[in-house]
């Protein structure tokens, strides 16, 4: 059987693909952060500079993205079931990233041996990538795609 994933460096889309899932937790709780936007009323009759930039918005909108990413993850998860395999890795997901169940937990609940668990989990993570919407962000890494190093300059 030939994979679908042809032409895709698996490794470096796994990762990719993780580092989303991973971040699943961090925006469900930037999603439920209560903020409080009591403010003291400027009363000195000093003039002010004009500012343009609203943080009570700015508040709002970062977690509103939160929110949007979080239930993205979610959804992903849940779309790529389409037959019996890919059912077992929207599972393998939701228990690993979104229940927070250790490795132990998820080979228990699922019935599998570790060998099996880390072929499912990379299986599940290139599937996770390939579903992801490309607008939000492209997941896929093409093989012989030069990687990205991120360096900066000190000056």
């Amino acid at each position: 059987m030939e994979s679908i994933f042809k032409g895709v460096d698996e490794d470096r889309t796994a990762i990719k693909a993780e580092r989303v899932l991973k971040g699943y937790r961090k925006w469900l709780l930037r999603a439920r952060k209560v903020n409080f936007n009591l403010q003291s009323p400027a009363m000195d009759g000093m003039p002010k500079s004009t500012s343009y930039r609203n943080p009570i918005e700015a508040k709002h909108v970062n977690k509103w993205n939160a929110e949007f990413m979080a239930k993205l993850v979610v959804n992903v998860i849940k779309g790529i079931v389409i037959d019996e395999k890919t059912e077992i890795y929207s599972e393998l997901l939701m228990l690993f990233y979104i229940k927070n169940y250790s490795k132990t937990k998820c080979m228990i609940t699922l019935n599998i041996s570790d060998k099996t668990f880390n072929k499912y989990l990379k299986q599940a993570q290139l599937t996770f990538a390939e579903v992801y919407p490309d607008k939000v962000e492209n997941l896929l890494v093409k093989k012989y795609e030069p990687e990205v190093v991120e360096h900066y300059d000190e000056d």
